[in-house]
């Protein structure tokens, strides 16, 4: 830590590098014509699943810039919220992704279809020319390309596929969903859905082609039946609980925060005052926790 500081890292933060995956945090100082900007930076070392996560993450992105433009706010939100952090037992940022995605997945456009496609069950066909109903593949492919040994764990395989070719239907699919107009809506929505329509008692926050009940989770990969909160299933690593780190007080605060953002919406929505722009919305439920509530 100390060699990146004196390198011109800022906020280098070690904190994390006793976890299940070593993660150093620190911030690369960038100069946008006279303006200083901090660049957040994560770097994990022998560490091949990460690739595989930030290669998925980065597909999505590349097929739905409006999916980015949303994970970027949800995660200034949960920052500035003070419930992105993992070493105090509230969710990663990572995790938040995830619940996105989730969201979106299962989200329906007028037609019936997602709003995003599940890059890891879209079907490949219907994806070069996605003008009918939405399909997904029964069962992922299973050859030596897509099959990987697990880096720790003996004896488990990773399923690493999902749709990496072809991706230009899938762009001008999600590029439709932009044009109307729905960025603002979905974050609400998004919001709304995780406070008050989520069964966190019953089910995961899975990227998986179908519901996942903690009753299952529990009987094949251990996980507790008993835990009422938060839950997510690794895209990946399908017996790791991106959240179990979150403590069940930091869950009911996170729940909380989700009801507050959307309440903010909300009443902005029906205000009668001079509607507000998009950075003063995003500025208002991003607004940094006080003394008080924390």
């Amino acid at each position: 830590a100390s060699k990146f500081t004196a390198a011109g890292m800022r906020d280098v933060n070690a904190e994390r590098l006793s976890a299940r995956i070593p993660i150093l945090k620190f911030n690369v100082p960038y100069n946008d014509n006279g303006t200083e900007i901090l660049v957040e930076c994560d770097l994990s070392l022998q560490n091949p699943l990460a690739l595989l996560n930030t290669s998925l993450l980065r597909t999505y992105a590349s097929i739905s810039p409006m999916t980015c433009v949303l994970a970027s706010i949800i995660k200034r939100w949960a920052k500035s919220r003070d419930i992105n952090n993992p070493s105090k037992h509230t969710l990663s940022s990572y995790g938040y992704v995830l619940m996105l995605i989730y969201f979106l997945k299962n989200a329906k456009r007028s037609d019936g279809n997602p709003i995003l496609p599940n890059l890891q069950w879209v079907d490949p066909q219907w994806a070069e020319n996605p003008t009918t109903q939405y399909r997904e593949i029964a069962e992922k492919p299973k050859s030596p390309q897509t099959l990987v040994a697990h880096p720790t764990m003996e004896n488990y395989v990773v399923n690493s596929y999902f749709c990496r070719q072809g991706l230009e239907g899938l762009q001008k699919y999600c590029a439709d969903n932009s044009r109307k107009g729905t960025t603002g809506v979905l974050l609400a929505s998004f919001f709304h859905y995780f406070a008050y329509t989520f069964d966190y008692k019953k089910h995961v926050v899975s990227l998986g082609n179908k519901l996942v009940e903690k009753e299952i989770k529990a009987e094949e990969d251990g996980w507790s039946v008993f835990k009422s909160g938060l839950a997510i299933e690794d895209p990946f690593e399908l017996f790791y609980d991106v959240a179990h780190v979150v403590k069940a007080n930091n869950f009911l605060h996170i729940k909380k925060e989700f009801a507050l953002a959307y309440s903010k919406i909300a009443n902005e929505a029906h205000s009668k005052r001079d509607v507000i722009t998009g950075k003063e919305l995003i500025d208002l439920i991003c607004e940094p926790v006080s003394q008080d509530e924390s």
